[in-house]
C-alpha cells in the first residue's frame, strides 16, 4: 500500500516538476527566452531539475537549441532516424561536440554554471538523503520524477517527431506539461501557449508573459 501511495504522490510531484521546472523554466525561458522569470523562481525550478536528473541544464538547453537548428537532420543531436530509435527513446544518446554558439550566453548565468559543474554531486546527495529519510520518500521524491523525465523526453523526440518538423500528439501532455503540441512549437518557437490545452503555456502566460506584455 505504501509503495502505491508513494508512486501516486511521485506522479503528482512529477507533474509539478514537469510544468514549472522543465516546461516553463528550462524550455520556454532558458531555451527560447520567451519571457523573464524572477530569481526565486529560477532557483526553485533549477532545484526541481536537479531532482529529476536532467544532468546539466546547460547541456540540455544547448542540445535543444541545436535540435531546432538541425531538426530531424543528421546534425540533430537526438533525431531518431540518424541516432537510433531506442537510443533516443531511452535518452542514451550523447553529443561529442556542441558548438559554443548554442551555450555562450548560458555561461554568463552563475546559477546555471553552478548546476553545470556540480549536478552529479547534487544528484547523489539528494538521493542519499532522500533514501535515508525513508525508502518510500525516495520513490516519491526522486525515483518517479526520474522515470517521468526519461520517458517524457524520450517520447517527445521519438513519437513527437514521427513526422518531419514535429507532430502534435496530445496524449504526450500526460508527461510533458502541454508540450505534446510539438508541431506548433516548431512552427513558432516564440509562441508561449501552443494550444488551448497547453497547461504549461497557460501557466507561463498567467505567471509571467501576460504581465510582461502589458507593462
Amino acid at each position: 500500500m505504501w509503495l502505491t501511495i508513494s508512486i501516486l504522490i511521485g506522479i503528482v510531484w512529477s507533474q509539478i516538476i514537469s510544468h514549472f521546472g522543465a516546461s516553463i523554466l528550462l524550455h520556454r525561458h532558458y531555451c527560447h527566452k520567451q519571457f523573464k522569470v524572477p530569481s526565486w523562481f529560477e532557483t526553485m525550478g533549477l532545484a526541481m531539475l536537479m531532482i529529476a536528473c536532467i544532468r546539466t541544464p546547460i547541456g540540455w538547453i544547448a542540445s535543444h537549441r541545436m535540435h531546432h537548428t538541425h531538426s530531424d537532420g543528421p546534425n540533430d543531436p537526438h533525431a531518431a532516424k540518424h541516432v537510433g530509435f531506442w537510443k533516443v527513446l531511452f535518452t542514451t544518446w550523447d553529443i561529442k561536440n556542441i558548438p559554443s554558439k548554442y551555450a555562450r550566453d548560458l555561461f554568463k548565468n552563475p546559477k546555471l554554471v553552478f548546476c553545470h559543474k556540480h549536478w552529479l554531486k547534487i544528484l547523489i546527495v539528494i538521493n542519499v538523503v532522500s533514501y535515508a529519510i525513508c525508502s518510500y520518500f525516495w520513490v516519491a521524491f526522486c525515483a518517479v520524477p526520474f522515470v517521468f523525465a526519461k520517458i517524457g523526453f524520450g517520447l517527445l523526440n521519438t513519437v513527437g517527431h514521427n513526422t518531419p518538423g514535429g507532430a502534435n500528439v496530445p496524449w504526450l501532455n500526460l508527461f510533458i506539461a502541454g508540450e505534446g503540441y510539438h508541431k506548433n512549437h516548431h512552427e513558432n518557437f516564440k509562441r508561449v501557449r501552443l494550444h488551448k490545452y497547453d497547461t504549461g503555456g497557460w501557466l507561463a502566460e498567467k505567471l509571467f508573459y501576460d504581465k510582461q506584455r502589458n507593462t
